[in-house]
C-alpha cells in the first residue's frame, strides 16, 4: 500500500504545474477532476466510517484551493492543487476499502467463532436455530451460596466478570442480536437486583441498554436466564 501511495504522490508532486504555464482549459479540467474525485469519495457511504481524516481533509482543502486560485486566474497553482486534490480523494477511498476489508474479515472471523464462544460463556444452541440460552444461578453470578438481602446484593464474581465480558464482544459485533433477561427471585426486587447486575455490566462494556429486555419472576430458585435471538452463525 506504502508503494501505490508514493506512486501517486510523485505523480502529483511532479505534475505539469511545474512544467510551465497552465493554460486556462488544462486548469479547468483538472479542477473538474478533482471535484468530480471528491464528489466520488463522498458517495461511497459504505466506506464513510473508514475514511482516512487527515487524507479526507487534505483533499478537500486542495480542492477549494484550486478552485480559488482558478477564480484569480492563477492556472499554475489551480492545476497544482486539483491533481493534489485528485490523488487525495484516490488515497482516501483506497484506504477506506482497505479499512472496511479489514473490518468485514475480523467480522467475518469473530461469526465464525460464536457457537464455541457462546458455549464456553454457559450458552446452549436450540438445534439449529439462532437462539440461545444461558442459565446462571447465584453462586455463577456472585460466588455465594445464600440469598442475600435485597440491599446487598454483592459484587459480580470474577468468573461472571470474564462471562459478560465475551458475551459483550459477541454482541458488539452483531449488533441485530436480542437480549432477554428472564430473573427470578424470591422477590420481584431480588430479581430485578440480579438482572440489573449483570445489565450493568454489559452496558459497562459498551452495549445499548435499549438491546437489553428484562422480565422478572418470583421463584424458589434465584437466578437469571439469558436468552439470545437472532445470531448470526455462519
Amino acid at each position: 500500500m506504502k508503494k501505490i501511495i508514493t506512486a501517486i504522490m510523485a505523480m502529483a508532486l511532479f505534475a505539469p504545474a511545474f512544467a510551465g504555464v497552465i493554460k486556462e482549459s488544462q486548469a479547468k479540467r483538472e479542477v473538474d477532476d478533482a471535484i468530480q474525485a471528491l464528489s466520488a469519495m463522498d458517495s461511497r457511504q459504505e466506506i464513510a466510517p473508514f475514511l482516512p481524516q487527515k487524507e479526507a481533509y487534505t483533499a478537500r482543502t486542495y480542492c477549494n484551493k484550486a478552485r480559488n486560485f482558478l477564480s484569480d486566474s492563477e492556472y499554475d497553482k489551480a492545476s497544482f492543487y486539483a491533481v493534489l486534490s485528485t490523488n487525495y480523494s484516490k488515497i482516501s477511498v483506497y484506504k477506506g476499502l482497505m479499512a472496511k476489508a479489514d473490518k468485514d474479515k475480523m467480522a467475518s472471523k469473530l461469526a465464525g467463532a460464536v457457537v464455541p464462544t457462546l458455549k464456553s460463556v454457559g450458552f446452549k444452541r436450540k438445534g439449529n436455530t439462532g437462539t440461545f440460552t444461558g442459565v446462571f444461578d447465584l453462586k455463577t453470578i456472585y460466588a455465594i451460596k445464600r440469598r442475600p438481602q435485597v440491599d446487598a446484593i454483592p459484587a459480580m464474581s470474577e468468573e461472571m466478570v470474564g462471562r459478560v465480558g465475551e458475551l459483550a464482544g459477541v454482541l458488539d459485533s452483531q449488533k441485530e442480536i436480542k437480549v432477554l433477561f428472564q430473573a427470578r427471585g424470591v422477590t420481584e426486587d431480588h430479581a430485578a437486583k440480579y438482572a440489573d447486575s449483570i445489565k450493568t455490566a454489559l452496558i459497562e462494556k459498551g452495549i445499548e441498554a435499549a438491546r437489553i429486555e428484562i422480565q422478572t419472576k418470583k421463584s424458589n430458585k434465584d437466578g437469571v436466564e439469558i436468552t439470545l435471538d437472532n445470531v448470526h452463525v455462519k
